[in-house]
């Protein structure tokens, strides 16, 4: 019914009232649809006030549980009766009743009928009459008569006697019983039972005016209709409660006052009668001033009392009723009385919170919405043990709250009747019953029609009941909940006899089902259509908030030593879950009666007990195929022990090997076989379920023919990947002259070739070491496709997998030598090779990641004779290496040998490495190939230095000043002075700070470039904290964790003092604690803080051995051990800690635990630090005059997983003492050999085949620094470091006679040192260059015969033989070619050829090179002087003679060069530049005619130039020769030269089509065979064999430009105008020290 809204308002005296507007009100029609009679009710001044006849509705609710009926009486009306006024706002029934809540679900209606006396007719109406005519009304009423709600009369004076007369009437008549049956309460106001006086008194003054109306008869006191009204009533009113309100006031009429109906006759005087005194007389005694007016209320309440009464009563019955039949229904269904237990017990598992996130899915919000449209039926999946049930138990919650009627039911495979689909479907009929009506109506005819209906079948369960009973039935939609469907016996027959014949009825049942995937399902819910079914899967990601929710609540109760300690355990919880809930609550379960550490952990790593039920099922299942076993074994092996999991693909490839099976459905037959163990993820790799089903199936007690021997599945496993490792996929490829880096991934690979080769060692370790066919596959692995395996290793980027397998290796070889003869040959085989692979990963790492083919052919021949991998042959061509002593393997990446100098400081940068040392100098190398990049000169002892990150900016401390300089350019930004005796040196930001052995900090603000601004000095002594002693010694350690802040500071007889940086002041103490607990004061040798932020402990080093690891902010040892180390390093990640122990011994450990990772021993000499690189692969120590670069294998392995991990704690290494030998300073190469000076003074020859011992010559007694090779004259000229000059006439070069000592002289040459010779033929004059002049000495007469002095600031120069004229003689400058004649050595050159390009800062930085016919192009290499080791430019000259002329144009070649301005730039890409015109200066020193600018122009641009470290020679023909140089990463190259037609085919192309810039890379040479030199010596011996100084040997590479393997440079674009180069700063340019022949 619609109700308008009214408004409330306060009246004057504050009290509230509440005024109602007109309003409408209606009864309902017959068939309910609209209203049958109108009554209108308006304010005052209406014409109906008594109010219309008949049975009027005054309110009518949507669902109501009862209805009032109000009967006026004796001249009343049915509005006049109930209202004070003719207001309508005082109508009570219809305004004040509905508006109270106690009345809001109560039918309203007003009888009214004639009884105005004051009318003279003809009405011959009595009580009886109006009874019946008002019993009518009501069983006529269509919103009465179609409910089947109570009735409450309530009868005003004569309305009390009508009532009771159509009751009496309704309980005679049988046509009306069931209507009485429904009257439950009747209220008498004021009515006469017994009569009235006053009724007397009106009817003799009716009778006076003519007659009285009957009923007004009926009304005297004593008449004969009361007395038989009274006389039947009281034998019907047991089943009704009467309620008796009388007045006792008397009522005022027109001047006389009496009480109309006294207490004694209206009042019935029954037992069961309840009789109530009215502050009130007749009239008023149903009339009220508001809803506050105390009669009122009396009323109200009896009212609401009674309708309480009868509702409780009715929904008493109705329980009672309904309560039989439910359980007569539960024993026809079979239904168990705690069907609902398995809801509860899902209800208290879930923890408040959880499972929300089903609620975002947008499956399952569509799928419970009611529309047509939308699925009717939803199936979540999900991995076993996900928390399914405790979801299922959450959605019937959430439909709970919505209203609607859910049924639900829970399969249980373990209890057999709960695993029937026919249990199922009753149980869903009876709950279906309890929330609708009208199914228990139906059910219950159902029942009684059908006693006998047969309820086992499922499909006649849904034929009877269901499709003939309860679908019908339905009063609204329903949803089911099943949950576990995997667990019913026969899920089938849901489909087939159920959601398949549901008709018209599927989307009036929405169904949600949770289960496991099985093929079975799958199927079936498939076969349904998407728009029967959506599915929803649970993953991991979602259970997993759910499940730390949960532990997270549990935390507090958990035995944990602290916060973090707690905090790390519930992380462990969480990771250890898996996604499993029923593992997680049986965790927690056990937690609680766990009261120590060991009981927390044995319950984290046991299977709980309820675990191992569900996986007992599982197994049982399983165990059931028939055909399937060995898959099914096999599978559990692989998803149990292997090292990863699986993907499908994967899986298959080695199921094909292990079962010589193929599976073209592995998936479904995965789901099929080992559905309850194992599991198909989204990313299609096959897991166990959970890791307690992984301890389940390998314990050893497990009574199952699937149980998995743990060596056994190894030992499968290993077989498996061994026979996958020699099958030809992996068989190494011919080698040719082309290299490839992708040589192992050109084809395509099988889907089980990663894991193969990465776990094939993992399976090894832990395989049966007696099983002979697993050796013998090993034993061909390694004879066969071990390189194979290396390249693909190495494609990895990553050399830590190649490190682990060789430890796990070596696990396996030594337990199979324990089981047979550790002599056996194919056992020492494999052993060696256990070494080599670990040796390979540190010793060739940048080679292999750069060129992982380089495994094939030209790494062996770099490795040790005795080794396995250098008699490892592929077929094709191989490297072959020449000249060097026996090799050994070592873990030393370089030896930086300073020989006279003692090395004091070192230090580690973004990348450069620098070494002080006692003179002064501080060397700076590249921290991979050790070679030197430039020297920087502090000028005093060098203690301390350090590296700002990020930039060019590095520090030097001495004894009395700090420098600050600019690594790139080598200039010297700042000096100042340095604090007395500085113990340390940092930089932290924008600042520099020094420790002072004072006990003071000294720190500068770096500004500007590097100046630097002095703060003011803090005193770590000085502090207002009274715990803070003073102390004046000199500190025994420090250590700055320049990330925490913090500095730990050690005294002798001291704890360690700790002091904040940050707030400056002093922190605590703290040290290794005593055996009663108090710090020690022993005396600390080293200190070191752990770099990492994230770990705060602090690595002491004690003077009695302990090495002791402490947590400094809370005073706590951490870890101890015997250690004996007397200097410390940490990595920067903070994982490893480096300690120097005595006899030359490094140890590696484990910061946080001290496990010993590795330990090497070198020379005996003491220690003096350790470094570790930024990146953690490189330690470098300082001992004598060495500085050792280590690259143990455990740094490589420090970049792979925990779970990898190598445990190399027996790691105990003895690496070869670098002894003084003497070192090759200078080469000459001849077609014989190789000419070598030594700094011993020695002049060698060694032969190019190597197949004989170095011969020695001769000897000068001091080191030999230049060398001259005269091939005409078979003549040799030697300069030592003390002037001495040796000229000899060499025979044959084998043998030790027939050489002749032709010239011995000491040349003054004006005291200064000769840097440089050249030798003529057949001139016989010799040229003597020093720093600062030229001598021409003739040596038939041993006589000087001229000189030429230079400026001091003069540029440096070379002289060289013409190429074509042997009586001609070069001096090459960077800005000049001059040619002069040996006999006429002029002041003036015949010819000068002016570069015409700015070389400023440049120095020439080898011989020049002479190429093409006859010799006649030259290629000069420059470096900056005084600057860094790399070439910084080439530039080809033409010098093709014409009459002596030089008409070509020098061009730049690969080099970036600062052209003059007159020169542009011709290449919009940068590719090429126009060579600049000569000029060309005759004797007389006139110009000579410039010559017309060359249109050949450089084919390489600047990006190659610095890829090139070193050039080492030109090789090849004429037409087809080539440069071949050093590379920044080792790999010696070569290009094209310019006046090649292939070369000028290249530039075209590369620079009109775009073609990809390319050089070709050839080999590599160890990073040791630089290490600790400026450049490199070597160069080209018959034309392609190349030829490398090493310490005291000679390393002749043999075919090794045979290799290719081209390297594609991407152009960048052209820069802007390239800056000059750097100046001299201050700093003269020397003369070139050429250390080539």
């Amino acid at each position: 019914m619609f109700v308008r809204p009214f408004r409330r308002s306060r009246d004057r005296k504050g009290t509230f009232d509440i005024s109602f507007p007109t309003r409408r009100l209606t009864s309902y029609s017959p068939d309910g649809a609209g209203p049958s009679r109108l009554t209108t009710l308006v304010d005052d001044g209406v014409e109906d006030l008594k109010g219309p006849l008949g049975l009027n509705t005054l309110y009518a609710p949507s669902n109501p549980i009862l209805d009032l009926v109000f009967v006026h009486g004796l001249g009343g009306g049915s509005r006049k009766t109930w209202s004070k006024t003719t207001s309508v706002t005082d109508y009570w029934p219809a305004e004040w009743l509905p508006k109270d809540p106690a009345f809001s679900n109560v039918r309203v209606h007003s009888y009214g009928y004639n009884s105005d006396w004051t009318k003279r007719n003809d009405n011959c109406l009595n009580i009886h009459h109006i009874g019946k005519a008002f019993l009518g009304d009501l069983a006529t009423s269509p919103c009465i008569d179609g409910s089947n709600t109570n009735l409450v009369l309530i009868g005003h004076s004569m309305g009390g006697l009508v009532i009771k007369k159509a009751y009496m009437l309704a309980r005679q008549d049988p046509l009306y019983q069931a209507l009485a049956a429904r009257v439950r309460a009747i209220f008498f106001l004021g009515t006469p039972h017994r009569g009235s006086d006053s009724a007397k008194l009106l009817k003799n003054i009716l009778q006076v005016a003519s007659s009285a109306p009957a009923y007004v008869t009926d009304l005297v006191r004593g008449s004969g209709a009361l007395q038989s009204i009274n006389d039947e009533f009281c034998q019907y009113s047991a089943d009704v409660d009467l309620w008796s309100l009388y007045e006792t006031q008397k009522l005022a009429v027109k001047g006389f006052s009496t009480l109309i109906v006294d207490s004694e006759s209206a009042t019935l005087g029954y037992r069961e009668e309840r009789q109530i005194p009215i502050n009130a007389d007749h009239r008023s005694i149903c009339k009220f001033d508001s809803p506050l007016d105390s009669n009122y209320v009396t009323l109200r309440n009896a009212l609401a009392s009674a309708i309480r009464g009868i509702t409780e009563a009715e929904l008493t019955a109705k329980h009672t009723s309904q309560q039989t039949t439910i359980q007569e229904l539960a024993e026809f269904l079979s239904i168990s009385d705690n069907f609902e237990d398995d809801f509860f017990t899902a209800q208290d598992t879930r923890f408040d919170g959880t499972c929300r996130w089903l609620l975002a899915k947008n499956g399952y919000q569509h799928w419970k919405k009611a529309h047509s449209d939308s699925p009717s039926l939803l199936w979540i999946d999900g991995k076993p043990a996900a928390g399914k049930t405790i979801l299922s138990g959450f959605a019937i919650d959430d439909i709970n709250k919505t209203g609607s009627p859910c049924s639900y039911y829970f399969f249980k495979h373990s209890e057999k009747p709960k695993s029937k689909l026919g249990s199922c479907l009753r149980s869903l009929a009876f709950q279906m019953a309890m929330l609708d009506d009208a199914i228990l109506v139906r059910l219950a005819e159902l029942q009684k029609t059908n006693p006998n209906l047969d309820l086992e079948n499922e499909r006649n369960i849904w034929r009877s009941l269901f499709i003939s009973g309860i679908l019908p039935a339905m009063s609204k939609p329903q949803f089911w909940v099943l949950d576990a469907l995997d667990e019913c016996s026969n899920a089938k027959s849901l489909f087939d006899s159920v959601l398949c014949k549901m008709d018209g009825y599927a989307h009036e049942v929405k169904i949600l089902i949770t289960s496991r995937e099985t093929p079975e399902l799958l199927t079936s819910f498939s076969a349904l259509g998407p728009k029967r079914v959506f599915r929803e899967q649970i993953s991991t990601e979602e259970t997993v908030s759910d499940i730390e929710r949960l532990v997270t609540s549990k935390a507090n109760s958990f035995v944990a030593e602290d916060n973090d300690s707690r905090d790390r355990l519930v992380k462990r919880i969480i990771e250890k879950s898996k996604g499993s809930f029923l593992w997680t609550r049986l965790v927690l379960d056990e937690l609680a009666n766990a009261f120590s550490e060991e009981a927390v952990k044995q319950v984290l790593d046991e299977v709980p007990r309820g675990m191992e039920q569900l996986y007992q099922r599982a197994l049982q299942t399983m165990t059931r195929a028939t055909r399937g076993k060995p898959i099914i074994r096999a599978i559990l092996e692989w998803t149990t022990c292997a090292l990863r999991p699986l993907t499908v693909l994967e899986l298959n490839a080695c199921l094909e090997i292990h079962l010589n099976d193929r599976f073209p459905r592995l998936q479904d037959t995965i789901a099929a076989l080992c559905g309850q163990l194992v599991i198909v993820d989204k990313l299609q790799r096959v897991q166990i379920i959970h890791e307690t089903a992984r301890e389940f199936l390998l314990d050893e007690n497990l009574a199952s023919d699937l149980a998995i021997d743990r060596v056994q599945a190894h030992t499968s496993i290993a077989k498996v990947c061994l026979t996958f490792l020699t099958g030809n996929e992996l068989r190494p490829a011919r080698m040719g002259r082309r290299l490839s880096t992708c040589q192992s991934g050109s084809k395509k690979r099988s889907a089980f070739y990663t894991y193969a080769c990465t776990a094939f060692s993992h399976h090894l370790s832990k395989a049966d070491p007696g099983r002979n066919d697993l050796l013998a596959l090993l034993d061909t692995f390694l004879r066969a496709n071990i390189l194979t395996w290396i390249d693909h290793t190495a494609q990895g980027k990553s050399l830590g997998p190649m490190v682990r397998s060789a430890k796990e290796l070596k696990t396996y070889i030594e337990r199979c030598m324990a089981e047979r003869s550790p002599l056996r040959r194919d056992l020492q085989r494999m052993k060696t090779w256990t070494m080599d692979l670990q040796r390979i990963a540190a010793k060739f790492s940048a080679a292999l990641l750069t060129s992982p083919s380089a495994i094939y052919a030209l790494i062996p021949p770099f490795c040790p004779v005795q080794s396995s991998i250098h008699d490892t042959s592929v077929s094709g061509k191989r490297l072959s290496i020449v000249g060097l002593a026996n090799l050994q393997w070592d873990d030393r990446l370089a030896c930086i040998n300073l020989r006279q100098e003692k090395t004091s400081a070192i230090c580690y940068g973004d990348d450069l490495l620098a070494v002080g040392v006692t003179g002064g100098r501080v060397c700076l190398y590249h921290p991979i190939s050790c070679q030197e990049y430039r020297s920087l000169n502090h000028g005093e002892l060098v203690r301390q230095l350090a590296f700002k990150s990020s930039s060019n900016l590095f520090a030097s401390c001495g004894l009395k000043s700090i420098r600050i300089w600019n690594t790139r350019t080598g200039e010297l930004l700042e000096k100042t002075t340095a604090p007395r005796k500085c113990l340390g040196l940092w930089f932290d930001g924008d600042d520099l700070f020094a420790l002072s052995s004072k006990n003071e900090i000294w720190s500068w603000n770096i500004v500007n470039e590097g100046s630097a601004r002095k703060k003011p000095v803090v005193n770590w002594n000085d502090s207002h904290n009274t715990d803070c002693e003073v102390v004046r010694q000199v500190p025994s350690a420090v250590s700055v964790g320049i990330a925490h802040k913090m500095m730990a500071v050690a005294y002798s007889r001291r704890p360690i003092v700790l002091w904040d940086l940050q707030d400056d002041q002093f922190y605590g103490h703290c040290g290794k604690k005593l055996a009663g607990g108090e710090r020690s004061a022993h005396p600390i040798q080293a200190l070191q803080f752990n770099p990492n932020l994230n770990i705060e402990l602090l690595a002491a080093s004690y003077l009695d051995g302990d090495l002791v690891i402490i947590d400094p902010f809370s005073d706590q040892e951490v870890e101890r051990r015997r250690a004996s180390c007397h200097t410390l390093g940490a990595s920067a990640d903070g994982r490893l800690l480096a300690g120097g122990a005595g006899g030359g011994v490094i140890q590696i450990f484990k910061f946080d635990t001290l496990k010993l990772l590795y330990k090497v021993q070198t020379s005996d000499l003491w220690i003096k630090t350790l470094a570790f690189s930024p990146d953690g692969m490189n330690l470098a120590d300082l001992r004598g005059s060495q500085c050792n670069v280590w690259v143990p294998p455990v740094l490589l392995a420090g970049s792979m997983d925990d779970d990898v991990s190598v445990d190399t704690s027996n790691t105990f290494n003895e690496t070869p003492h670098v002894d003084q030998q003497s070192r090759i300073e200078c080469v000459a190469v001849t077609a014989d050999g190789v000419l070598c000076g030594k700094d011993d003074g020695s002049v060698t020859f060694h032969e190019i085949r190597g197949e004989e011992l170095p011969q020695t010559l001769y000897s000068h007694k001091a080191a030999v620094q230049s060398l001259s090779w005269v091939v005409a004259a078979r003549m040799i000229v030697t300069v030592c470091a003390s002037n001495r000059l040796l000229a000899w006439s060499l025979g044959d070069m084998k043998s030790a006679s027939g050489h002749e000592c032709l010239l011995d002289i000491r040349p003054g040459c004006g005291g200064n040192t000769i840097t440089h010779v050249l030798a003529g033929h057949p001139s016989k004059k010799l040229i003597l260059s020093t720093r600062t002049t030229d001598h021409l000495w003739d040596m038939d007469t041993a006589t000087e015969e001229s000189h030429k002095t230079y400026d001091p600031e003069s540029q440096t120069r070379v002289w060289v033989q013409h190429p074509t004229s042997s009586e001609h003689v070069v001096c090459v400058r960077p800005t000049t070619v001059d040619l002069y004649s040996w006999n006429v050595w002029s002041a003036t050159p015949l010819m000068r050829i002016a570069l015409g390009i700015a070389l400023h800062g440049l120095q020439l930085k080898s011989r020049p090179l002479f190429y093409g016919d006859k010799g006649a192009r030259m290629l000069l290499e420059l470096e900056e002087i005084d600057g860094a080791a790399d070439t910084k430019q080439i530039i080809a000259i033409d010098l093709s003679q014409q009459g002596l002329s030089m008409s070509e144009a020098p061009k730049t070649l690969l080099g970036s060069t600062d052209l003059t301005t007159t020169s542009p730039v011709s290449s919009a890409r940068g590719h090429t530049a126009r060579i600049p015109s000569l000029t060309v200066s005759s004797a007389s020193g006139q110009d000579l005619p410039a010559a017309e600018p060359s249109n050949i122009t450089a084919s390489y641009p600047e990006e190659i130039i610095r890829k090139v470290a070193h050039v080492i020679g030109i090789q090849g023909n004429v037409n087809g020769s080539k440069l071949v140089f050093l590379d920044s990463n080792s790999w010696v190259c070569s290009t094209t030269l310019p006046g090649n037609e292939m070369a000028s085919g290249q530039r075209k192309s590369h620079d009109i089509n775009g073609q990809p810039l390319s050089y070709t890379r050839h080999f590599f040479i160890p990073y040791d065979w630089l290490s600790g030199v400026r450049h490199m010596i070597g160069g080209i011996a018959r034309g392609q064999d190349v030829v490398f100084a090493k310490d005291n040997d000679l390393a002749i590479v043999k075919g090794g430009l045979d290799f290719e393997e081209r390297v594609d440079i991407s152009p960048v674009p052209p820069p802007g105008p390239r800056s000059r180069h750097v100046g001299d700063n201050g700093v003269k340019p020397a003369l070139l020290r050429v250390p080539t022949g």
